[in-house]
């Protein structure tokens, strides 16, 4: 499910019209965990005027979620080709979760403030505090992102104020395959049960109890509708079924992943 290149092309352009470049300096990350965690630069960029960072979902991995079976990373490999002057980054949070007490949603909520620290202390490091920021969300990581701009939102008027420059900064959200709503009566916490037990091996205590747990994540989303139209957000979804632990199937469905069917690329 990778979106075409025109879209971000499209959101970069416009974004950098309307700030001012900054330019960046190279930070190293460490490597070697089998499952790396916070921030990665995976493209520095030629003076570059923009920054787009990928969010991985659930079992997701912060190299392997972008990289094709050939070894091509998307994101390191091609896109520079097409915006050269993007800084491009990956974040990695821990989402390879087998247990009731580890995927719980309440659990993958609070990595939203840790997503919101890291990207602070990066941009600041690299003096790129006012750079327009772009974000590509990968199924789960989309909810990650939403309660992350929550809390940047939020914290105008809280505790750690500089969190704020990450919604203030960001122009764009590309959600690729991220459940936005239930559809026809049904839950948001079902839907998100559904997808667990289609990348995990899930029995039917985990997912009654991410059922129930995600309804708080829903109460807590309801926070982002009022700051959306703020963004300028595209929406990609499935076309071909995935390889999964039951098989291969279409993950989200167009509907939950299309809210209202309208500015969507696949």
């Amino acid at each position: 499910m990778v979106p075409k290149f025109s879209s971000l092309t499209d959101l970069v352009k416009r974004a950098s019209s309307q700030r001012s470049r900054t330019p960046t300096q190279r930070v190293d990350h460490p490597h070697g965990r089998a499952h790396p965690q916070g921030l990665e630069v995976v493209y520095d960029g030629d003076n570059p005027i923009v920054d787009i960072i990928a969010l991985h979902g659930l079992n997701g991995h912060r190299e392997k979620t972008w990289t094709a079976r050939n070894g091509v990373h998307w994101l390191r490999d091609l896109l520079p080709e097409d915006l050269p002057q993007a800084r491009i980054l990956c974040w990695g949070y821990d989402a390879n979760t087998h247990a009731a007490d580890r995927v719980s949603w309440k659990y993958l909520y609070n990595h939203a403030t840790s997503l919101v620290s890291d990207l602070c202390r990066k941009r600041k490091l690299t003096n790129s505090t006012d750079r327009p920021i772009i974000f590509v969300a990968h199924s789960l990581g989309g909810l990650v992102l939403k309660s992350a701009l929550i809390h940047s939102d939020a914290a105008r008027q809280g505790a750690n104020p500089e969190h704020k420059s990450i919604k203030l900064s960001t122009y764009g959200i590309l959600f690729m395959g991220t459940p936005h709503q239930g559809g026809n009566g049904v839950q948001l916490g079902r839907v998100l049960a559904n997808v667990a037990s289609l990348v995990m091996a899930a029995d039917d205590r985990l997912l009654k109890h991410l059922e129930r747990d995600s309804e708080w994540l829903l109460q807590q989303l309801g926070q982002y509708g009022p700051i959306s139209n703020e963004f300028v957000t595209k929406f990609a979804y499935e076309t071909y079924p995935t390889p999964t632990v039951l098989g291969r199937s279409i993950m989200v469905r167009v509907s939950l992943a299309c809210p209202g069917h309208h500015e969507h690329s696949h």
